[in-house]
């Protein structure tokens, strides 16, 4: 018994735990300006937002895959007025995450089917956060402000966020949200086209309310009203409450679903 609890234990670790059983690869820390932009991408690999207890973005990147390829890649911070990019490029790119310099050169390297970067990046209350990722899952906890979220072969997951307006979208992936707080009325999209699309949002909620599927099932936990909009199996167009904010869920292959608490 004692045996089966060790193992419970450890298999209900935390994420954070993963990237502790190797030495990091990657780092950068600073104090950044409140309502400064942080831009995290990523070619192969997780990217992980959580709240920061020191008042500094800190970013630790740690390397997967084969140790004989770890030099082909190289985690990179890119700070400019707005704030900073933080990004993984190969070892030759040079040292910034400008993507009109060209793809960072993923394109021409079959190097990334051997190797990953796994991102951790802990950002403060009074920065605003841009996650996206090209195959990985992208996971964001207690963001706040104008958040955007994607990743074209992955899940994207948004726990305790207080946001504006919120943006998160896969191609082959799953998309979740939930809410602590609005503020504002900035629109809320969350699109998929192979996956399903769960928010969960605070009641009371206002939007003016769009959801699709081809292939899925549609449910909401609140009323809808109609007033001239379109209700069908596969499409929603109403009101939730008083109207007001857009809100946006799509997906092709998958269920869409609102829930509220």
């Amino acid at each position: 018994m004692r045996r089966l609890l060790s193992l419970a234990l450890v298999a209900a670790a935390t994420p954070t735990l993963a990237f502790a059983q190797r030495s990091a690869d990657f780092t950068w820390s600073k104090t950044l300006p409140a309502g400064s932009r942080v831009n995290v991408s990523n070619i192969n690999g997780s990217i992980r937002v959580i709240p920061s207890t020191s008042g500094k973005v800190e970013v630790t990147g740690v390397k997967r895959g084969s140790s004989g390829d770890f030099d082909e890649i190289k985690g990179v911070a890119d700070e400019s007025s707005r704030g900073v990019d933080i990004c993984v490029v190969t070892a030759d790119h040079g040292n910034d995450c400008d993507s009109d310099s060209g793809d960072r050169g993923w394109r021409r390297h079959n190097r990334w089917d051997n190797v990953r970067m796994d991102l951790e990046v802990r950002v403060p209350a009074n920065v605003t956060v841009e996650a996206n990722n090209v195959s990985g899952d992208v996971s964001v906890d207690g963001a706040q402000g104008d958040i955007r979220a994607g990743s074209v072969s992955g899940d994207v997951h948004l726990t305790h966020l207080r946001a504006t307006s919120l943006h998160a979208n896969s191609v082959s992936g799953d998309v979740e949200a939930s809410l602590d707080a609005l503020s504002g009325r900035g629109d809320l999209s969350f699109q998929t086209v192979s996956g399903d699309v769960t928010i969960d949002v605070p009641s009371p909620f206002d939007a003016d309310l769009s959801m699709q599927t081809v292939s899925g099932d549609i449910d909401s936990d609140f009323p809808l009203t109609l007033q001239g909009g379109h209700m069908s199996r596969r499409r929603v167009e109403a009101r939730i409450g008083q109207g007001g904010r857009r809100l946006d869920l799509q997906t092709v292959s998958g269920d869409v679903r609102i829930r509220k608490h």
